[in-house]
């Protein structure tokens, strides 16, 4: 979208009803309460936006804009060439915990392949394992986290030498209505 370029800002002809013309320099004096924004490209269409959507910025007007995001709206997914999510099948979403151990999750469509599963909980005091993921779905376990030490000895003798080390062990939960949120993203996908 290209800016007005007057040579004479707020210049206006006027042609009255016998043909004769004279030119004024129109200001407005409303008095405003608000400014309020003006319209120009700036402000409606900025040429980086123009170029995030795949359009030109020297012919590209609003509407375009509006009807390009409708569009991919409509279509779930890109159509155009910069920044278009084609191939890209994800879902995100909220589980809560059903109970102890590893429970299953159903996509609520199945996925072309197996995506790759991200999940954090909500919350709670340790980490979400994943594993056995599938097209259609995958395993999941809350664990709680706790260290301790460990010895080793180092050598042998009357006075043996030793080192600490920490042990990191995960344990199950039996932690229930936690909230885990995840994010499947198949790449290459169509859903």
């Amino acid at each position: 979208m290209r800016a007005r370029q007057a040579l004479n800002p707020g210049r206006i002809k006027l042609t009255f009803e016998d043909g004769s013309t004279k030119y004024a320099v129109m200001e407005r004096a409303d008095n405003p309460v608000v400014e309020g924004d003006p319209l120009n490209p700036y402000t409606l269409l900025k040429d980086e936006t123009c170029t995030m959507l795949g359009g030109n910025p020297e012919t590209m007007v609003p509407d375009d804009a509006f009807q390009m995001l409708a569009a991919l709206a409509a279509s779930g997914g890109g159509s155009g060439d910069v920044g278009e999510l084609e191939d890209t099948a994800f879902e995100v979403g909220v589980i809560t915990n059903s109970g102890a151990g590893w429970n299953t999750f159903k996509f609520r469509e199945a996925f072309d392949a197996a995506p790759q599963v991200v999940c954090q909980a909500e919350d709670f005091d340790g980490i979400v394992q994943v594993k056995s993921i599938t097209a259609d779905g995958f395993l999941y376990c809350l664990r709680t986290l706790s260290t301790g030490s460990y010895y080793t000895g180092g050598s042998s003798g009357s006075t043996p030498s030793h080192s600490a080390n920490t042990l990191v062990n995960g344990s199950t939960t039996t932690a229930t209505a936690v909230k885990i949120r995840y994010m499947a993203i198949e790449y290459g996908g169509e859903r």
